[in-house]
């Protein structure tokens, strides 16, 4: 199962976001139906209109296929949630030298086809064309197969943590970190 060559990683642009919005309802929807390993059902999360804010922003990007149909995608800012400040981070870095990781997620469709391990080949890219030092993310302590993959991709798993997302109720992630 490996990485497909015929996937492209790209920035959103204003006119992807239906698709955008589309292919995480299905991923929302998909959790709700199976395990929701992620919480995103049950916290309806992301909203479309945060999807559109973060296209907007120019903080989406997008894994698709050959075809153009979008299979993946990931947010990417500087921002990180309350809650950040207190592990021991293996190194010292400045809010702009470090790209924070949010809400990776690959289509039901294309699971288990190495679309996730795609996203983060394209998030390692664009943490260093902006100059980063590291890149940083958390998931919900009981999503298992994303802790696994970040784990294997290389990123160092600081323990669970308590973090504070506005609007979101849950708050017990892992943390992960990879120096770049």
């Amino acid at each position: 199962m490996g990485i497909h060559v015929t996937l492209s990683f790209r920035r959103a642009e204003a006119g992807a976001i239906p698709a955008a919005q589309q292919v995480y309802r299905r991923i929302i929807d998909y959790s709700g139906e199976t395990v929701d390993f992620s919480r995103w059902h049950a916290e309806n999360h992301p909203t479309p209109q945060e999807v559109a804010d973060w296209v907007e922003a120019g903080n989406l990007y997008l894994a698709a296929d050959a075809d153009g149909g979008i299979v993946g995608a990931v947010m990417l800012d500087h921002e990180a949630p309350g809650g950040y400040e207190k592990p021991d981070w293996a190194i010292e870095a400045g809010p702009d030298e470090v790209l924070i990781v949010h809400v990776l997620g690959v289509s039901p469709d294309h699971r288990g086809k190495g679309v996730a391990r795609f996203l983060l080949a394209g998030v390692i890219e664009v943490a260093r064309q902006l100059g980063c030092r590291a890149i940083r993310l958390d998931t919900y302590v009981g999503n298992t197969p994303a802790r696994a993959l970040y784990a294997r991709y290389g990123f160092t798993d600081l323990g669970r943590h308590t973090l504070h997302y506005e609007g979101i109720e849950v708050t017990e992630f892992h943390l992960f970190e990879y120096v770049l």
